[in-house]
């Protein structure tokens, strides 16, 4: 099967569960968060190896996975807790290794908690944002998320077609300004057209500022990951998801995405400008 089949048969099949379970929210999202937070610390760890550094995966793996549990829990101060403590038994495991490597072995396995675990999390508040309906979080983020599946795509061609100037050429020579920019443009509209849509109190203003979020914020937690793999030297995070790579792969740009926009959200009700 070449690889365009594989990824189109992963999406058809992938894409109902991610949706049905944004719809069901609750420990179903918490779940997919936490499953998402330990896969992809493992990946950043596998990274890590390829730079011959010893990260602790027996400890940033359970941590990270549970800090969007914890939060879904009700256990806000359990996550400050956690990481302390991921640190600590860390800290404790290296001590029986000695002392070489040991600051970019603790570094990283404390980077692989808050990365993707602090941020993935964000999620779950996104997902509680209800004004009008149960459902009004579940539309927010299925908004966010087809936004960046848009933005991807109209950079990715518009890149192709059009793109002459380098966006940042050591980390991913392929991204240009050019689709950069129509990836942006082509996000605003989207979501200044879905979100007054799916939303009684959304508005196309509110749309655009979110769809600008989106192109901006997801595109950099993209070079982000692709600067994390360029300086491992590797291809992709993993190959967990057939002709798609890693968790970070796929999710890199909901992983940074998800924070700013509830924080844009946040903003915007400290104004008044939304409910």
């Amino acid at each position: 099967m070449s690889n365009l089949a594989t990824r189109i048969l992963v999406a058809l099949v992938g894409i109902p569960i991610v949706v049905a379970i944004i719809l069901a929210g609750g420990w179903w999202l918490a779940g997919l968060c936490a499953a998402i937070a330990a896969l992809g610390a493992g990946e950043l760890y596998r990274m890590a190896h390829a730079k011959g550094i010893r990260a602790i995966p027996v400890v940033g793996i359970p941590a990270a996975g549970l800090v969007p549990l914890a939060l879904h829990g009700g256990c806000i101060a359990c996550l400050p807790a956690l990481l302390a403590a991921a640190c600590g038994i860390a800290l404790l495991v290296h001590l029986r290794r000695g002392i070489e490597g040991a600051l970019s072995a603790l570094s990283v396995t404390v980077l692989g908690t808050v990365y993707p675990g602090l941020f993935v999390l964000w999620l779950i508040p996104l997902r509680q944002w209800n004004v009008s309906s149960p459902l009004d979080g579940a539309w927010v983020v299925l908004a966010m998320i087809t936004g960046i599946w848009i933005c991807d795509t109209a950079a990715y061609f518009a890149g192709r077609s059009i793109g002459r100037r380098p966006l940042a050429p050591t980390v991913s020579p392929k991204k240009t300004w050019e689709g950069a920019f129509a990836g942006g443009i082509t996000t605003i509209l989207w979501c200044s057209v879905v979100v007054p849509a799916v939303l009684p109190w959304g508005t196309a203003w509110l749309g655009a500022a979110i769809g600008a979020t989106i192109g901006t914020v997801g595109q950099l937690g993209d070079l982000a990951e692709s600067l994390l793999k360029r300086d491992a030297a590797i291809k992709d995070s993993s190959a967990i998801i057939p002709g798609h790579g890693g968790v970070l792969d796929r999710f890199d740009s909901v992983i940074a995405t998800a924070p700013a926009v509830y924080g844009l959200l946040l903003l915007l009700r400290w104004f008044a400008f939304v409910p």
